[in-house]
């Protein structure tokens, strides 16, 4: 009777060890298929973006001086310092945004969020002005 049992174990875990073999097999081909994705094609719209970043932020600096110099009446002195450490809190962001994707909302979620803030601060900036 004991060896029955042991011989209906070993099946049993046989069979649960060839399942879970055939599970990482096909999370491994998953895998595989997720390493093909984007690498080349997504280049250029990551290029693009990029581009686009670079002209938005210096025409920003450009007009923002000028408003910090004569709307504001701010020295040249000051706007510079008030643009330079915006900008660097601006850059330093971009690592908390990381760490909030690593650790906690994955990196879709924090782009979506991001996003929204963004479009929202950028909105209410520009119907403010009018």
């Amino acid at each position: 009777m004991e060896s029955e049992l042991e011989l209906e174990l070993e099946r049993n875990s046989s069979k649960a060890d060839y399942g879970r073999e055939k599970k990482e097999e096909e999370e491994e081909e998953e895998d595989g298929e997720r390493r093909k994705l984007g690498g080349i094609k997504t280049m250029p719209f990551i290029i693009s973006n990029e581009i686009c970043d670079k002209f938005a932020v210096a025409g920003f600096h450009a007009n923002m001086i000028t408003y910090l110099t004569q709307q504001l009446n701010l020295s040249l002195v000051k706007a510079s310092n008030t643009l330079t450490n915006f900008g660097g809190t601006s850059n330093f962001t971009s690592l908390i945004s990381a760490l909030i994707a690593d650790c906690y909302a994955g990196r879709y979620w924090t782009i979506i969020g991001g996003s929204i803030i963004y479009e929202l601060v950028a909105s209410s900036l520009f119907w403010f002005e009018l």
